[in-house]
Formats: structure tokens, sequence, C-alpha cells
């Protein structure tokens, strides 16, 4: 009998650890957030477009001219700081905004000209998306 038990418990036990446990992903809210002093901006697409004000923004765009090429300009807006962009001619820089989606994380710098240092993309399963 105490076989018996002792291969009942070791067979649940396997029958439990072959049952899928299902765990729910992160989702992270990145609201806008500027630095003026430090000249930074960062924040969420989808986090910003589904925030109750009607002033939260972050974006960049590319443009391309025949005589300049190609460039880029990064845009951020919050209400306590108001708004920050900054530009460039960087061909890196370009490639990474063009990898950006509409949910993306963006974060970027910039100098004291205005011109962007930094442009970081992330894309990923725990930022939030836009909604519909």
């Amino acid at each position: 009998m105490k076989r018996f038990t002792q291969a009942l418990g070791m067979s649940a036990a396997l029958v439990l650890l072959a049952v899928p446990v299902a765990y729910a992903g992160s989702k992270t809210q990145f609201f806008v957030t500027i630095n003026a002093t430090a000249r930074t901006a960062y924040g969420a697409m989808g986090t910003a477009r589904n925030s109750a004000d009607t002033v939260q923004n972050i974006y960049c765009r590319t443009f391309a001219d025949v005589t300049l090429g190609e460039s880029v300009r990064c845009f951020a807006n919050n209400t306590a700081s108001g708004n920050v962009s900054c530009y460039s001619y960087s061909p890196a820089l370009v490639r990474s905004v063009q990898s950006a989606n509409d949910s993306a994380y963006i974060y970027f710098t910039w100098d004291a000209g205005g011109v962007c240092q930094t442009i970081d993309v992330l894309k990923g399963s725990h930022l939030e998306p836009k909604a519909p």
C-alpha cells in the first residue's frame, strides 16, 4: 500500500509539472517626460495617445529632400514642460526613427543648438498599444 501511495503521489506530481502555466505579460506606461536642463525627452507613443490629457505627445518624423538628403525631427510635448524638438541629418538617426511603430517608446537628446544627439527607439510587448 505504501508503494502504491508513493507511486500515486509521484504520478500526480508529474501531471502537475506537465500542465502549462499561464502568465500575463508585463504592461508598462511611459508618459511623456521632458527634462529641458538635461536636454532629454522620452515616452511611449501608445501611452501618450491613450492619456487623459490632450497635450501630451511624442513623435519623430523623417524627411527627404534632393538637396539636403534625409533628415529627422523629433518632438515631445507635455503639460508640465511645454514642447521641445530636435533635428538631425545623421543617416543612423534617420534609420533609428524609421524602425518605430505607433506604440514604440522614444528617447531623444539634443545639444544647445537643437541638434539631436541620440534617438533610441524601443518596441516591445510590455509597451501600451495605441487604443483604437
